[in-house]
């Protein structure tokens, strides 16, 4: 699996079950896990990555990610924001970081799988059936399509970011003279 993820670009797979619907992305990084859970579990930086987050805040009293932590999320398309209140719902250091956007009903996350050199990134998004959105794009049609599509490729383009801020954080070799 690790060449492949290291020779092609990273392939979207949309999954459909009984409860809903999954849509992940996977690319290796060549980063330790320890120094991407440190960038995918503080919610407060991911406007580094990316293209639709322009930060978030924690709620008092739990600033920190743990279960049940919530926080707002800021976002941008274009000239339209909005804000999305959202909780922690796992935490498994440096494996599992997740957190489900409420209003909305999605639960987005990321799995860190160590890899020779690197780390293999998985970020998902998870749409339960019952989610309101969900139920309104599946029947608006073509006019929900247009909003599906910007976060799938919002998916390809903070995995992207991510691995670049990654990397370029990482010491390079070290040179001695003889």
């Amino acid at each position: 699996m690790l060449s492949r993820l290291t020779r092609r670009p990273a392939e979207l797979v949309h999954t459909a079950t009984e409860t809903g619907v999954r849509d992940e992305l996977s690319l290796f990084v060549a980063a330790p896990p320890e120094a991407l859970w440190d960038l995918v579990s503080d919610v407060t930086q991911m406007s580094r990555w990316s293209p639709e987050n322009r930060g978030a805040q924690w709620l008092s009293p739990i600033s920190e990610p743990v279960p049940g932590a919530w926080f707002l999320g800021f976002n941008r398309i274009g000239p339209v924001p909005w804000v999305t209140p959202c909780e922690v719902t796992i935490v498994d250091p440096p494996r599992h970081f997740e957190f489900r956007v409420h209003l909305i009903g999605t639960s987005w996350g990321y799995l860190l799988e160590p890899a020779e050199g690197g780390t293999v990134v998985t970020e998902y998004r998870e749409w339960p059936y019952a989610a309101p959105l969900l139920k309104l794009l599946r029947l608006s049609g073509p006019i929900g399509r247009p909003r599906d599509n910007l976060a799938l490729d919002g998916l390809y383009r903070s995995m992207y970011r991510l691995k670049a801020l990654a990397e370029a954080a990482q010491p390079g070799p070290v040179y001695r003279d003889h």
